[in-house]
């Protein structure tokens, strides 16, 4: 019994070839959804408790939250998008053209916190910034104060 697939494909020699070519895939519609919850400081347990209504919901609920941040999932119905949106903020422009758009047509989504320049969720709106293509000025600067840690 065969239990991986043959390689169809082939990875590029150089490591730094790799890493830059798998670094900054386009950024997903269920990753921004995770990437926003975290950055609320919310975990799906937390998230789907605030969804379910009742009780017995709240597994329902959990399965919905964990399903939504897995890859190639989307929101079916707008009506969702409003209940997570009451829980924690996040664009749902955002969330629709990651869903959507071709990669090149993508927003430019912070790949720590996932703030666009769209956010306008919180105090530091007015002083929002990009330190790279792929990471906001706040988020830099706790990856630099990390690392001289």
């Amino acid at each position: 019994m065969m239990h991986a697939f043959p390689r169809t494909f082939s990875l590029p020699q150089d490591r730094r070839e790799r890493v830059a070519q798998t670094a900054f895939a386009p950024l997903t519609a269920a990753a921004y959804l995770r990437l926003r919850r975290e950055a609320a400081g919310l975990s799906i347990a937390a998230v789907a408790r605030a969804l379910a209504k009742k009780p017995g919901d709240l597994t329902a609920a959990t399965d919905l939250v964990h399903m939504l941040e897995q890859p190639g999932n989307v929101a079916r119905k707008i009506k969702t998008l409003y209940a997570l949106q009451a829980i924690f903020p996040f664009d749902q422009a955002v969330y629709g053209q990651l869903a959507r758009e071709p990669a090149e047509h993508h927003p430019q989504v912070c790949r720590g916190c996932g703030c666009s320049e769209w956010d306008t969720d919180d105090a530091r709106a007015e002083t929002f910034a990009w330190a790279s293509e792929h990471s906001c000025v706040r988020c830099a600067g706790a990856s630099a104060a990390e690392r001289d840690q």
